[in-house]
């Protein structure tokens, strides 16, 4: 069982990232027809957990391992969290500008569990005293708050821009989890819905594949060998998903 629960608090997709770091890609809102489709329930592959589930909410603290969590309310994702309990199993949450708010849930696998828990030793996190907050003042890019529970210790810091090395690794983790849930969530309402975009977004996800943006590549893996023998989107997403799992092999 995880030993470690973490909270982070933070603002994404501003035009600077606040960690001298290329700026992430926006998230982009799904269009009102497809967000219908989901809430009936109309998936055919990789089913989305009911939107309205309070798994997050109702998670008590013993049950945590790791929370994530962004706000801002100046851009278009309104705030994000990642939650991965004791198990393993995570939940990503999200509210986009005039969208419901969404909860997924997915598997976290072991390494990332491994690298998030040697950065929090790393950091000697629940000892230190150090401010990660740096000098400068990036209150419009949101605020960070990163809480660890270990034991019955428990250590809360915030900060809108920090130089830590070892808790900048810790965010990117977190922020590539966000964005791989997120496109899984686009993918397969496009899938539902839509099929004839999904070249597009096959396109969006090389580029985040290719920046490094995604935090677990192999999470694509089944889908996108999925899409491979899928007749109902065009031939040219068949081929390129076999392409991508050729690239995510290469990024082992």
């Amino acid at each position: 069982m995880l030993r470690y629960a973490i909270l982070i608090s933070f603002c994404l997709f501003a035009p600077s990232n606040g960690f001298g770091q290329a700026p992430l890609p926006e998230v982009r809102p799904l269009t009102a027809r497809l967000v219908a489709g989901i809430v009936r329930g109309g998936l055919a592959v990789g089913q989305i957990p009911d939107v309205r589930s309070p798994a997050i909410r109702e998670l008590s603290a013993d049950q945590l391992a790791y929370r994530y969590y962004f706000e801002n309310e100046r851009f278009i994702v309104r705030y994000q969290e990642v939650l991965i309990e004791p198990s393993g199993r995570g939940h990503y949450r999200f509210k986009k500008k005039d969208m419901d708010e969404q909860t997924l849930d997915f598997d976290v696998s072991p390494r990332v569990t491994g690298e998030i828990q040697g950065l929090i030793d790393q950091l000697a996190f629940f000892d230190s005293t150090e401010n990660y907050q740096h000098k400068k003042d990036f209150s419009h890019l949101g605020t960070m708050t990163l809480t660890a529970r270990r034991g019955g210790r428990e250590r809360t810091t915030t900060f809108n821009y920090t130089d830590n090395g070892a808790l900048n690794q810790l965010v990117q983790i977190f922020r590539g989890l966000a964005t791989q849930e997120n496109r899984i969530f686009e993918m397969e309402a496009v899938r539902a819905t839509d099929p004839i975009s999904m070249p597009a977004q096959l396109r969006i996800l090389e580029g985040e594949l290719k920046s490094h943006n995604i935090t677990d590549p192999h999470r694509f893996v089944g889908m996108l060998a999925s899409l491979k023998g899928d007749e109902s989107v065009p031939l040219i997403a068949r081929n390129h998903a076999d392409r991508l799992l050729l690239l995510i092999d290469k990024l082992k």
